[in-house]
Order: structure tokens, then sequence, then C-alpha cells
């Protein structure tokens, strides 16, 4: 038996038997590039899921610590234009076959073209050469563009998120704390009998009101930094100082001086010469605060007023050594009083500011009244609760009263070389401000009302159930008075015209996929080879060109500059497909 009779011994014997007739489909032949459409449109709808997820919610409601939205997008744009660009290839590499398909056998072709497909299909570089040689008429010049224009596809995903600023408001209970304020002033200690017991906390209040340099805001909560305040009302200490150095008596005797001012301030010293002695004392008022300054009330004798008083001397920044006509020499007149204050109340990137722009010094100031009023305040800007009611407990009133008239405003300060000395501590805050009385008196002013403010908050947190109402109302810390917080969120806005871009580089792509691959399926004489690389090197080429090429092998691109200009014509085989080139006078 010979068993050589079975082997193979050629190489045409080893090739797999084809049934007849037997055809790959087209899709078979596209289906790696109808995929890769696919992902991309894919990758696309992804991005525009992601947008419309993602479009006008806050930037940290994508909580990711590993990409961020912009970083998403930009992953899925790659994806996309890489997907794309698998389809816009192969179909820039099949129209070198569509090009040859067809044709007269009789015609000449150019390898020349044959090659700038073949480039146009690795890249935009041969794309634009694609698109230089045929000068955009032609089919394959729709994807030479595409192949260009997808340089700048993540540029274009890249601009569709945005982030915008937006300040958001919260009013609701509890975004802000409550700004202190007071309906009713008290100032007694609890349960003493005697009017002059003070509360310790004012008597305090008091004291670094005359003796600080600075006094603070009351503080409030906001928790977000930036905060404000609808024009908040409150009772408090208002102040005023006026100059009356015009007033000021002066009279000679030898060699002293006696200096004085009509409400009695009076002391001695030195004419002509370096003064010694008493250079500043404190002592009653002369009421002209009330006539000189419209927002005082209209008389001394008003029962609201706290004290009255006056100053005489030489202020701390004013050479000491006293001429003649004695210059230098100051007097001043200031009073304190109890009045209804309009706040305007802000925080600003934490910083507090609470302003007064607007006061009221009109009580009812009828005999045996038990406590005064405030009246005839105007609504604006004062923003008054109709159901409440701000008032002065005449008892309340004696007791500051009292307290300041009697055992504080007074002193003098007297200069023994090289020292000073003070009777009072009032009289040494005073002395040391007297500079610019003023601002003193403000300080002073607003040490009081912070008091005033601290007491009446401490009494609104609580329940009361019985007199006074407004109590009760004020407790409960109405919507009136609510603040408002602000806070700077940064949301995503998606700029949607972006994207325009993008989606028509895909669906392009799509249709020059499709046109490239029904144009090949009409075609006999091809297939949908693409960049097979095995295809061209089973195509045979005259010897005489190969000859001609083998001189250009050394130098770059040589062969392609020695015969790509060569006319040339195709030939085919028996069952049609073409086999070659061959010289066109063959």
């Amino acid at each position: 038996m010979d068993t050589q009779s079975d082997i193979p011994n050629t190489f045409q014997d080893q090739l797999p038997v084809k049934t007849a007739g037997w055809e790959c489909s087209p899709f078979q032949w596209w289906s790696i590039e109808i995929l890769c459409c696919i992902a991309s449109a894919g990758c696309l709808g992804s991005i525009v899921a992601l947008l419309i997820l993602y479009d006008g919610k806050p930037q940290e409601s994508r909580s990711s610590n590993v990409l961020t939205l912009n970083g998403l997008v930009a992953l899925l744009a790659t994806l996309c234009r890489t997907f794309f660009m698998v389809a816009i290839s192969a179909a820039l590499a099949q129209g070198k076959w569509n090009q040859l398909s067809g044709r007269n056998d009789a015609s000449h072709y150019q390898l020349r073209d044959f090659a700038i497909f073949d480039d146009a299909a690795k890249g935009p570089w041969g794309s634009a050469k694609l698109l230089w040689r045929f000068k955009g008429f032609h089919i394959a010049c729709l994807g030479a563009a595409l192949s260009i224009l997808s340089l700048a596809f993540g540029l274009f995903s890249q601009q569709l998120i945005g982030l915008r600023t937006i300040e958001i408001t919260n009013d609701s209970v509890g975004a802000t704390g409550r700004v202190p304020r007071a309906t009713f002033v008290d100032t007694m200690k609890a349960g003493s009998i005697n009017p002059k017991s003070l509360l310790p906390s004012i008597k305090l209040a008091i004291y670094e009101g005359y003796m600080a340099e600075n006094v603070d805001f009351l503080q409030t909560t906001c928790p977000t930094g930036n905060c404000d305040w609808p024009i908040i009302p409150t009772l408090g200490v208002c102040g005023a100082c006026v100059n009356t150095t015009d007033e000021i008596i002066i009279d000679g005797l030898g060699g002293s001086c006696n200096v004085s001012t009509p409400s009695g301030i009076k002391f001695t010293g030195g004419c002509g010469n370096e003064w010694e002695g008493t250079k500043f004392m404190v002592g009653a008022g002369s009421g002209k605060v009330f006539s000189l300054v419209p927002e005082a009330p209209d008389h001394s004798e008003a029962p609201h007023i706290i004290v009255d008083f006056g100053a005489l001397g030489i202020p701390p920044g004013v050479n000491n050594t006293m001429g003649p006509l004695h210059e230098g020499l100051v007097a001043t007149d200031c009073a304190l009083w109890y009045c209804l204050q309009a706040h305007k109340v802000s925080v600003v990137e934490g910083k507090l500011t609470d302003e007064i722009v607007k006061t009221w010094s009109k009580v009812n100031e009828s005999e045996g009244l038990e406590s005064y009023n405030f009246l005839q305040a105007p609504a604006e800007p004062f923003n008054l609760d109709p159901d409440e009611r701000y008032y002065i407990a005449q008892h309340q009133m004696s007791t500051v009263q009292d307290y300041l008239s009697n055992q504080n405003i007074s002193g003098t300060v007297a200069r023994y070389l090289p020292t000073y000395h003070s009777t009072t501590d009032f009289a040494d805050g005073l002395y040391s401000a007297f500079d610019d009385p003023v601002s003193w008196i403000e300080l002073f002013a607003w040490s009081m009302t912070n008091e005033v403010r601290s007491l009446g908050d401490r009494y609104a947190q609580l329940t009361f159930s019985a007199e006074p109402p407004d109590v009760r109302t004020y407790a409960s810390q109405n919507v009136r008075y609510r603040g408002t917080a602000r806070s700077s969120q940064v949301f995503v806005t998606v700029s949607w015209f972006w994207l325009t871009y993008p989606a028509l580089m895909v669906l392009l792509t799509v249709v020059f996929l499709v046109f490239e691959a029904t144009r090949t399926s009409f075609q006999k004489d091809i297939r949908a080879w693409k960049d097979d690389s095995m295809v061209p090197l089973c195509i045979s080429l005259d010897e005489r060109v190969r000859e001609i090429a083998r001189e250009g092998f050394i130098e770059p691109k040589g062969a392609m500059k020695l015969v790509g200009d060569h006319e040339l014509r195709i030939t085919r085989g028996a069952n049609g497909f073409l086999t070659g080139f061959a010289p066109k006078e063959d």
C-alpha cells in the first residue's frame, strides 16, 4: 500500500476547499467598524447622559475622588474619537480599492493615488495630502476632513462643562443667630429694694464705656460667614457732646486765674506760666446738648435722660504752657439718654458690622406714670412690630440715674510735675479722650447699649405667662427679625452648543462608512479589503516597473518618486478580480 499518495506534495494542495458560491456577507467584512461606530455613539450618548445628570447640580454633588466630572467627560470623548477614527481609517483604506473598481482596463492609473489613499488611512497628514490631490471633489475627501477635524474633538468636549457661582440664601429657623435686642430696660439687681442696687453687668458696662479705647459689637451667629438681617429695632443708650468753649469764663486775679463755665464747673490755676494744679474737671452740664442735637430729647428735664454733665480743661494733646489768653482750654457738654435705635447688622466674609441708622427719643412724659413708652416712632426705618411696646420702667430709670449722678460723674485731674493725679476713674477716662470727646461719648453709649440689648435678649429666650405681653411676643423671636444666611455655591453648567461638533463628527463618520461600505458591496471585482497588507503583496506589478522602483530604495520615498507618476493599466484574472498593474503600452 502506497501511503505517500495521501500526503499533499504542493502548496496548492494545502489550501482549504471553498464551497462553490460561498461568500462573506457585508456585515462580516465591516463588523469591527460597525461595532466601533456603535461604541462611538454610545460614548457620545454617555456624555450627553452625564451632562443631563449634572447640569445645574452643585459641583460637590459628584463625590468621586478618582475622576472629576471634566476628567470623565474627557475620557469618554477620547474613547469616542478612538472608536470613530477606526471606522474612518478603514473607510479611507477601502477608498483605494473603490478607486480601482469598475475602471476600464484600457484606462491608465497612477500608483501615487494608491499610496495617497493608504497614507490618508494612517492619519491627518496623509488626509491633508488626499484633500490636496482631489481638491474636495471625491467622497474620500469627507473621510480625510473628518480625520483632520478629529484633532479638535477634545477641545470641543472640554468646552461642554462650565462652572457658575450662585449666591444661595437661607432664611429658615436656625440659619442665623438672633441679633440681641431689647424692648424694655432692666437695671435693678433682682430682689433688691435699694434704688441704687444697679445690676453688676450695668456697672461693668458703664466702667468699660468711659475707660475703654474700643468697644466690640455684640456677636451673633452666622455659619456661612455672610449674613444680613432686616432693620433691628431695640432700646439702647444714645449720647452726644457739644463744644462750649466760647462760654468759658476767665477771671484773672494777680498770678492766678479762675476759669469756669456757666454750668458751675470752676477751678484755679496759674496765669501766664506753666500750669500746675488742677487742669481738668468734670461737673454739671448746662443742657446745651438738648438744644443743639436734633436727635436728643427736647429738654433737659426729659424723664429718660440718664445723665447730663460737662467738662472743662486742657486736652492731653495741647501744650501745657498757658499763655495770657489761656489758649488750649476746652469746655464740652455731654449727655446720655435712653433711646429707640434702628440697627443694620450684617456679616461679610466673617466680619460683623453693626450700624445705628436712626434713633428716636420721644417718650410720654405725663406725671405719675410707672413706665415711659417711646411714642410715634416712624415705621421706616425702624421696622417696628405693631404688637411690641418699647418702654422704660420709672424705677429702673431712677436706679441708673442715681448711680451715675451721685457716684461717678465727677472728679478732677491735676498736674504736679512730673506726674498727673485724678480723683475718679471717670475723670481719668474722659480726660484721656478729651482731644475727641464726641468719639468717647459714642463708645460710652455703645457699651451701655450692648448691655441693654444683652439683658433684653436673655429675657427674650424665656417664656413668660405674666405681663408685660410684649416680652412673650419677643421671646418667640418672630419672623420679622429673622436673618438670612448667604453662601456662594458652585454649580455645573453645560454649554450644549459645544456638543454640536462632536455629534456631527460621529454622524458624518457613520455616513462616510455607510457610503463606502455600500459602494464596495456593489462592486464585482473587489471586496472590503481595506488595509489588509496581504492583498497588495498578492497583486503583481510589471517586472519592468519593479526594476525601476528598486532603484529608488536607497532614499526615502524614492520608489514613489520613480514610478508614482507612471501611467499603468489594471490587469484582471479569470474571475474578474484585479491582479496587478502593467505599463499602458502593453
